[in-house]
């Protein structure tokens, strides 16, 4: 039914868009652009502070944009915040996210300021539904002395819903997508009884292939569940909480054609059938509010990673089905001191520790016709390795005077690794290279009125390697990627410059930003030097360093009469990566990329809490060139731009229930967009319904 009566939706959507100015005095408020810089963040700082007055560039996605998000991922919700990328490694249902340019292991994925941690090349997947979610805050640049290793570009913070008002209450929503012909379900009961805040959730999300311009797109079909608690109280000054998370998802993955008849291959089959995350959180927090110590705070959990990911792999030699059962167990634990303001000085103080292990065990089935290439049989391989990491940090937030503050802080890392068992005979098992390394950071907040921020930040990044390039190694198509324990940590320094101006009518944050990272880690054909064991087998080597700059720029102008609010946000970013024989700025990021809008909210003919926003979503063209490649461009993406029509409406009393309608992509363009390898979806539907009591 959708589908038939699409062609009737945009045209009642825009008609009411057209007939807003007319309605004017009805209009009951606007999308408070005034009020988006006074956010109150904590990821930047790990403490209470305006996002207006932070050193930092953040972003937030707050409660209400949650709530009138149709999509199925948490991905998908971040596409349009300056600077950052979404990559969807041939899995549509299990997105990443990229900041600056920069890889996505480089990003640190947090759950309430907990790390969820990833050792597989492509990054940490974002294994919590949205309707979980109560915010999102995003730091770009460096985050490492607060938050330690793969916050090299940025962090990225979920904040989970938590109890209600009432000792009884309930939210059911439900949700469609045409393009795939999906569905997204979630239902929560919630409450406060005498001061005891509980919450539980359950999510469920079922995904066919993806329709797209070019057509359906095979193995490109998804699905996943998830089960959320949460339990809170005070004590007095004191306050205890406790999460548990729950998430199984399962998804095909899509590998091009091209790929799979790249010679020697002739077929090549990729799919995750399991992608689990399972933890168990613990908050403590005690408002001491003495007269040097203000508050005392502790967290720790408990997470475990199940993934299975079975690779069919046919040369002209060979055929290999590969099954790699992988479990990852990570125990982490803070501990942080916030100490009143000490004449002028507000110091924070903490302790971290981080526990990662990989079980790890490959089932490799080979049937082969050369066997003295590849012998025929079965070969079961076993490795278990971890890393365990230490970390001090300080930051001194330091009020100069009523105009000046300068934020400074220093993070103390010691790292060991160990490769615990493996039956390989090219490696051995025993202590990987360990790390002692000192980084830091200096922001500065100059407040030039009480609309205007100039801030300036500098700031040291660090990434130490994953057990995958230490200790495991991986499969890369019809070669093995041998790890190398000798490894040196990634390393950045990023410069920062920004303005944030907030007056009644405008909006305005912009950053225009410098980094630099060296170390890089990548696979290159091994040479006879390195001792592979095969004759086609890779090596992860610090073999590179990158350069990127550019400008990311937030605009909201709220002074148009009837409450249209035109705004955009927008990425300008060159970057550079560098070789010892091979340099090139074609590296998958566009010049240009971004969104442009137009927006309103109010009522319309005698119908109040309305909102609608017209926007174009696009980026300009890019290329990928890596060294060790057959093809002299390993991707080329044209430019693309799509025109997107949102609307909804808030009803019942207290405004309890709300419908939210995405027309996406309306003149049916086809294009993949940067980072990606999937065609986006066909001109279609998203909805949303939400029930509150």
């Amino acid at each position: 039914m959708i589908r038939r009566t699409f062609h009737r939706l945009p045209l009642a959507v825009a008609v009411c868009a057209a007939l807003a100015p007319t309605v004017a005095a009805a209009a009951e408020g606007s999308f408070e652009s005034a009020s988006e810089l006074e956010e109150i963040v904590v990821t930047a700082s790990r403490s209470r502070e305006r996002l207006f007055d932070s050193p930092a560039s953040l972003s937030v996605i707050n409660e209400q944009e949650l709530a009138r998000a149709t999509v199925p991922s948490l991905a998908e919700l971040m596409r349009d915040i300056p600077g950052v990328q979404v990559t969807d490694s041939g899995q549509p249902g299990l997105g990443r996210i990229r900041i600056r340019g920069e890889e996505s292991r480089r990003t640190a994925i947090l759950v309430n300021s907990q790390e969820i941690t990833d050792h597989y090349e492509v990054g940490t997947p974002l294994t919590l539904q949205p309707a979980m979610v109560e915010r999102v805050e995003v730091l770009r640049g460096s985050g490492s002395v607060l938050y330690g290793s793969r916050a090299l570009s940025g962090v990225v913070n979920f904040i989970t819903r938590k109890g209600g008002t009432e000792p009884l209450q309930a939210t059911l929503e439900g949700g469609y997508d045409s393009a795939t012909d999906g569905y997204n379900g979630f239902a929560s009961l919630y409450g406060n009884i005498d001061g005891f805040e509980y919450r539980l959730a359950g999510t469920k999300s079922d995904h066919d292939d993806r329709s797209t311009p070019a057509g359906s797109m095979d193995n490109t079909s998804y699905d996943n569940d998830g089960l959320y608690l949460y339990a809170g109280r005070d004590f007095g000054a004191q306050r205890l909480e406790y999460t548990y998370e729950k998430y199984k998802s399962s998804s095909n993955v899509y590998v091009e054609e091209e790929v799979k008849t790249t010679y020697p291959l002739t077929d090549f089959y990729v799919e995750s059938p399991q992608r689990d995350r399972d933890k168990h959180g613990l908050f403590y927090r005690w408002e001491v509010d003495n007269s040097w110590l203000q508050s005392f705070s502790a967290n720790a959990y408990r997470q475990q990673n199940d993934r299975h990911f079975y690779t069919y792999t046919e040369t002209v030699w060979y055929a290999r089905d590969i099954n790699n059962y992988g479990k990852l167990d990570t125990d982490g634990a803070l501990a942080q001191f916030d100490f009143q303001p000490l004449g002028n000085h507000r110091l924070i103080a903490g302790l971290q520790y981080l526990y990662d292990e990989v079980d790890q065990t490959r089932h490799v089935d080979t049937d082969s016709w050369t066997p003295p290439i590849a012998p025929t049989g079965i070969e079961v391989i076993r490795d278990k390795a971890n890393t365990e990491t230490w970390a001090l940090f300080l930051l001194d937030q330091w009020e100069i005077n009523d105009q000046l503050s300068l934020t400074a802080g220093l993070r103390q890392y010691y790292v060991d690794g160990k490769l615990d068992e493996t039956n390989r005979e090219s490696l051995e098992p025993g202590k990987l290279d360990s790390d002692d390394e000192l980084i830091g950071s200096l922001g500065l907040v100059w407040a030039a009125s009480e609309t205007v921020r100039l801030r300036a930040n500098v700031s040291q990044g660090y990434v130490y390697p994953s057990l995958t390039q230490l200790a495991t190694g991986a499969y890369a198509g019809s070669s093995f990627v041998n790890p190398d324990a000798s490894l040196d940590p990634e390393t950045s320094m990023n410069y920062e410059l920004g303005l944030r101006l907030q007056s009644n009518d405008l909006t305005l944050d912009t950053t225009a930003f410098y980094s630099k990272s060296r170390d890089y880690i990548n696979h290159l054909p091994c040479t006879p030097e390195d001792n592979c064991p095969g004759s086609r087998d890779r090596l992860y080597q610090n073999v590179g360093k990158s350069a990127g700059h550019g400008v990311e720029l937030y605009l909201v102008y709220g002074g148009l009469p009837a409450g249209l609010e035109p705004y955009t946000s927008l990425t300008w970013m060159k970057r550079k990566i560098e070789y010892e024989e091979f340099s090139t700025w074609d590296t998958a990021v566009p010049d240009i990329s971004g969104r442009v809008g137009l927006r309103w909210q109010g009522a319309l003919l005698s119908v109040p809490n309305l909102w609608v926003d017209a926007y174009v979503r696009g980026e300009s063209s890019s290329d990928l060139k890596e060294p060790g490649t057959s093809r002299d461009v390993l991707d080329d993406k044209a430019g693309w731009g799509t025109i997107n029509l949102s609307g909804g409406i808030d009803f019942g009393s207290d405004q309890r229930y709300q419908l939210t309608l995405d027309l996406l992509n309306l003149a049916d363009k086809k294009y993949i967009a940067s980072t990606e390898n999937l065609y986006a979806a066909e001109r279609s539907v998203a909805m949303k319904l939400s029930l509150n009591w």
